[in-house]
C-alpha cells in the first residue's frame, strides 16, 4: 500500500494554521495542533505510521482510532515557531526513530469539548515489544514490578481535570490496585457530579462502559499486538451542554465519531459530550495469523470491570 500524504494547507506561508496542542497530557512532546484544532500533528515514527496505514484495512478497529489523515512533512521554520514553548517539547531520543521534519495528521478528539476532562489509560500487560532486547525486556519487567499494569493490565498515564493542574505522572505511577481506583479513577469522574449531575455522572461512566465494551469486543477478532498503547478518555464538564443534549439538541451528542474531514462543514458537526480512542501506536502491529492479543485485552477486561464497580457505588466518591 502506497503511504497516504495529505494537503492540508500547512505550508510555510500559513504558519497560523499551526499552533501548541494544549491537551497532552503524557507521552513523547511535539504534538501540534493544526486546520483549526481540529487536526493534531504527531512526530512520524515508522512503526506507529505503518499500524495507522495498515489499520486502513481494517474498518472496524478505525472507528476506535483517531482518524487517520495521512502524513505531512513541514518546514524547519514552521516546526520552531509552533514548538518553541512546548510543555511537551520534541523529543528525538529513545529506542524509536522519530522523523524530524515528518507527521502524521490524526484527529484531535479534544475538539468540540467546551470544558474537556481527560485521562490516558495506559492498556495491555506487556510494556515491551516483540523485538526487544533481552536488556530491554529486564528494565521492563523491573519498572513495571509493583505497578498496577502488571496485576490487573491497565495504569493511569495522566489525568486533567479543567481548571487544575494535571496530576503528577509520578504520583499516578505508584497507585495501588486499591488507590488506582479510590485516587485516579473515581477522582477523575468527580467533576462530572459536582459540576453538572449525579445523572450526569452516571451518564458518562456508562458510555465509557458501552464504547471500551465494543472496542474490546472488535480487538477480539482482530490479530493485533498493541504494547503500550493507551486509551484517551474525554468527557465535557460543562452543564449546559448537558441540558442541550437532554431537550434534544442535535448539536449535541452523546458520544464522538471519528469526523469524515478536517475541514467539514461547522453546522454539520455535532459536539460530543464524551469520547473514546485507542491512541499510541508505536509499538502496535497488525499480525495476520497470530490471534488476538490477550495482554491487551487482560487490561481491558480489567478496566471495564472496574468502571461497572464504580458505577455500582463499590467505592466512594
Amino acid at each position: 500500500m502506497s503511504s497516504k500524504v495529505v494537503d492540508l494547507a500547512l505550508d510555510s506561508t500559513d504558519k497560523k494554521e499551526i499552533a501548541e496542542f494544549k491537551h497532552q497530557i503524557h507521552g513523547h512532546g511535539g504534538i501540534l495542533s493544526a486546520c483549526g484544532d481540529k487536526v493534531i500533528l504527531k512526530q512520524l515514527i515508522a512503526r506507529e505510521h505503518k499500524f495507522y496505514e495498515e489499520s486502513l484495512n481494517h474498518p472496524l478497529v478505525q472507528t476506535f482510532l483517531p482518524k487517520y489523515y495521512g502524513s505531512v512533512k513541514l518546514d524547519e521554520s514552521v516546526i520552531e515557531d509552533a514548538t518553541k514553548n512546548l510543555e511537551f517539547p520534541i523529543d528525538l531520543t529513545g529506542v524509536e526513530t522519530r522523523s524530524k521534519d515528518q507527521f502524521i495528521c490524526l484527529e484531535n478528539i479534544v475538539h468540540g469539548f467546551e470544558n474537556p476532562c481527560i485521562a490516558d489509560i495506559k492498556m495491555g500487560k506487556q510494556m515491551y515489544d516483540l523485538d526487544a532486547s533481552p536488556e530491554k525486556v529486564a528494565t521492563m519487567l523491573a519498572k513495571m514490578k509493583g505497578r498496577t499494569i502488571s496485576h490487573i493490565g491497565f495504569s493511569i498515564s495522566g489525568i486533567s481535570r479543567p481548571g487544575e493542574h494535571r496530576f503528577d505522572r509520578q504520583w499516578l505511577h505508584k497507585l495501588d490496585l486499591k488507590t488506582v481506583v479510590t485516587e485516579g479513577l473515581v477522582p477523575y469522574f468527580e467533576m462530572a457530579e459536582t459540576k453538572v449531575s449525579p445523572d450526569y455522572r452516571r451518564f458518562v461512566i456508562e458510555q465509557f462502559i458501552s464504547e471500551v465494551t465494543k472496542y474490546r469486543n472488535i480487538i477480539a477478532k482482530s490479530e493485533t499486538r498493541m504494547f503500550c498503547g493507551s486509551l484517551l478518555l474525554v468527557y465535557d464538564v460543562s452543564k449546559s451542554k448537558y441540558e442541550r443534549y437532554l431537550a434534544g439538541d442535535k448539536g449535541v451528542c452523546s458520544v464522538g465519531r471519528p469526523d469524515a474531514d478536517p475541514a467539514s462543514s461547522p453546522d454539520s458537526f455535532q459536539s460530543p459530550l464524551v469520547n473514546m480512542r485507542a491512541i499510541d501506536f508505536g509499538h502496535g502491529h497488525w499480525l495476520p495469523g497470530k490471534g488476538p492479543d490477550d495482554q491487551y485485552l487482560f487490561g481491558l477486561d480489567n478496566f471495564i470491570r472496574i468502571l461497572r464497580e464504580i458505577l455500582n457505588g463499590e467505592y466512594e466518591h
